[in-house]
């Protein structure tokens, strides 16, 4: 008891954790262009995750930060925690902030801008832009990287720069990506670029590019675009595709009625190989954090391709590539869902 008197008290310094979370499960009706398929009826989560973010200040404008986010499945009992998102650690402050981990990618990010339908929701793009082997992969993380966001310049351009190593002894294949977002007022405009190495070269390297806006027209009214352009998919030459995505959204209310289309055109080593997408929708905002949604969305494959199908990969009713599709087939879907952020 005299040590412990004469030692003084021990301060133990803390970081400020946040438990955050995002609750969204649907119920799906999806139909594949097969004679026996009449429809079948699906209990989905989507993306649902919950995570830990801890902030400590170093002092001087300095603060370290680390985060922890878990994919879990609500709709059965067995599944465990996958933690295959956003997980860092590193340092923020005036000049941005400087993270190593798993992050999302640039051209990811440059995405979402302009999807409608929240990345998760039947009818997101990513049924489309990330179709698989053949489309290019512009919408993973770069994993095993060095990753650097800068501050808001100008109050409204912010810029992303990701390079993953090469996280082994027997390949020399990194991933590099660049983006570059501006805000102005009513209107989103984001550019994006990633390079994929290729794991046994002498292969060319995977480029690809992005670009998207979106702008409130006014009166409730939002428009959104995308181009999409992939070079050398999967590190095989000749084998390019571009994409093209258009979307509107009213907002009334608490309600908004939404459309897209987003049409991939065939490889270039491959003829009748493109494929499109439809969706509509409407949401229905409870509260700030609370929504519930009705989808409905299409994907069309040309003649010599089964690769486009309805879901995504935030949507969990996402049926892999070929799912008894045949060449030229078409499936649908329709949705209603509910999402909880807390």
């Amino acid at each position: 008891i005299g040590a412990a008197l004469v030692a003084g008290p021990v301060l133990v310094a803390q970081a400020e954790v946040k438990l955050y979370g995002h609750a969204h499960m649907s119920l799906d009706n999806v139909d594949r262009d097969v004679s026996t398929d009449s429809g079948e009826w699906f209990v989905s989560t989507n993306s649902s995750r919950f995570g830990i973010r801890a902030a400590e200040d170093l002092g001087g404008g300095l603060k370290a930060a680390a985060q922890y986010e878990f994919l879990f499945a609500q709709d059965v009992g067995t599944s465990n925690p996958v933690t295959n998102r956003d997980n860092y650690v590193g340092l923020e402050g005036g000049f941005g902030a400087l993270r190593l981990g798993n992050i999302d990618s640039a051209t990811k990010d440059t995405g979402g801008i302009a999807d409608l339908f929240y990345r998760e929701q039947l009818g997101e793009s990513r049924s489309v832009l990330s179709c698989g082997a053949t489309c290019g992969g512009l919408d993973g993380r770069v994993a095993n990287g060095i990753h650097y966001l800068s501050p808001k310049i100008g109050g409204g351009l912010e810029f992303k720069a990701q390079y993953g190593v090469e996280d082994s002894f027997t390949t020399d294949a990194t991933v590099m990506a660049l983006g570059a977002r501006w805000t102005a007022g009513p209107l989103v405009v984001g550019a994006s670029y990633l390079n994929v190495e290729d794991t046994t070269p002498p292969g060319p390297d995977q480029k690809g590019m992005r670009v998207a806006a979106k702008f409130d027209v006014g009166g409730g009214f939002t428009v959104a675009a995308l181009w999409q352009s992939v070079s050398d998919i999967g590190n095989a030459s000749g084998s390019d595709r571009d994409t093209i995505g258009l979307g509107a959204s009213f907002k009334a209310g608490n309600n908004i009625f939404k459309a897209q289309f987003y049409e991939a055109d065939e490889l270039d080593n491959a003829a009748n190989t493109g494929g499109d997408m439809v969706a509509i929708g409407w949401d229905h905002l409870f509260s700030k954090t609370t929504k519930g949604y009705v989808t409905y969305a299409k994907t069309g494959n040309d003649s010599g391709t089964n690769t486009f199908v309805v879901g995504g990969n935030g949507h969990a009713t996402l049926m892999p590539t070929p799912s008894g599709v045949p060449n030229g087939g078409d499936t649908s879907g329709f949705s209603i869902g509910m999402i909880v952020d807390f």
